[in-house]
């Protein structure tokens, strides 16, 4: 599969430049701007509203940017792209939107400091794949997209499959060059090996919270 082309017409405005890399993104994958904004961990009216409200100029802030680049693997405003993802996949956890209205002490405290770091962000586990190394299923995780990774280290992966046009969100823990699960209950799986292509490392699990809900 080649890799695909936009041409972007001359904007005017930074308002402008996003609203067609969004289209592009939309199209090129086949879902709507509420699915890029779930699969990138913003709330899912996010994108539809920023849309929508076309009447004080509003634009997406850099943190946003960032958090569709790395989920959609689109470069901000850039006319060639990678082959196109039609569809991601997290079947080993989904992001995590804090709730700032509660009085939970470790919500706020998660609100802190994603408000504070523009490469933090946050996931729910749903499986236990790097259980047995402190990050069971069911607890949130920070990942630093900023972090490098060491031997030893949980982190967060991307896996993509450009002939099918999916990609899957991994935990696991980094052992070169390989991905190994680190599950307290279950067999070991099959490791992956990161080539910075298929398989890439985005960011490193730099800590995790109970959040009873």
């Amino acid at each position: 599969m080649g890799l695909q082309t936009a041409i972007f017409p001359r904007m005017t405005t930074l308002r402008d430049q996003q609203l067609a890399w969004l289209d592009h993104i939309a199209k090129s994958g086949n879902i709507t701007l509420t699915e890029i904004a779930r699969v990138s961990g913003l709330t899912p009216s996010t994108l539809t509203r920023f849309k929508n409200n076309d009447t004080d100029g509003h634009t997406l802030t850099a943190r946003s940017v960032k958090k569709i680049e790395d989920a959609t693997k689109v470069p901000a405003y850039e006319a060639r792209v990678k082959p196109r993802i039609q569809a991601f996949s997290e079947g080993e956890a989904t992001p995590y939107v804090v709730d700032k209205t509660t009085l939970n002490p470790l919500e706020q405290s998660l609100a802190e400091t994603i408000s504070r770091s523009n490469s933090i962000d946050l996931w729910r586990l749903k499986t236990g794949t790097i259980a047995a190394v402190g990050y069971p299923a069911g607890m949130v995780v920070m990942v630093d997209r900023d972090e490098q990774p060491r031997n030893g280290d949980a982190v967060c992966a991307q896996k993509y499959d450009f002939r099918r046009g999916t990609a899957e969100t991994l935990f696991r823990v980094w052992r070169t060059p390989y991905l190994l699960t680190a599950s307290s209950s279950e067999e070991p799986g099959i490791p992956e090996i990161v080539d910075n292509e298929n398989v890439v490392i985005v960011g490193v699990v730099v800590g995790g919270a109970h959040i009873r809900h």
